[in-house]
């Protein structure tokens, strides 16, 4: 029963995984970016719309300038976790040596840098309080969508 138990917690925290890889991509350009994995991009993007302008209690003036640099921070979050791909390949691959632990590294403080730096620009956009619930906002909007393809993926 036990090994069930722990099968059963594993594919869904490689579903999740999966999911969270390629929700990087389909929000990489909200709120005009291309459709999703599943043709469900515009469904996707319109429901991460009302979840942050919601989350984030943004004022037409503060949405018109959030998204745009929330659309660069997924652009340049994706960029990181592309080469972040690249490297677990080389590992899962057996090719693994010490350039990708220092590969890592560099991957490691190329997404501390990319936070820090658009932590910087949220907040000249936006209240500080406002600015820091952006990451929570992400966090949150990510285990909506999980919540909701578990129970079935969004409807057309």
């Amino acid at each position: 029963m036990k090994r069930h138990i722990r099968r059963s917690l594993r594919i869904i925290l490689f579903a999740a995984g999966l999911l969270s890889i390629s929700l990087t991509g389909a929000f990489a350009s909200v709120p005009d970016g291309p459709e999703g994995p599943h043709g469900h991009g515009d469904e996707i993007r319109n429901m991460k719309i009302a979840f942050f302008t919601d989350a984030l209690q943004l004022t037409p003036e503060q949405s018109e300038k959030f998204w745009p640099v929330y659309n660069a921070y997924w652009n340049a979050r994706r960029e990181v976790g592309k080469k972040r791909r690249e490297v677990y390949k080389i590992i899962r691959e057996g090719r693994a040596g010490e350039q990708q632990f220092k590969d890592l590294l560099g991957i490691m403080d190329a997404e501390r840098k990319v936070t820090s730096d658009y932590i910087a620009r949220f907040r000249q956009i936006l209240p500080a309080a406002k600015a820091a619930k952006v990451f929570v906002a992400d966090e949150d909007f990510k285990n909506f969508l999980i919540r909701k393809a578990a129970s079935g993926g969004p409807r057309k």
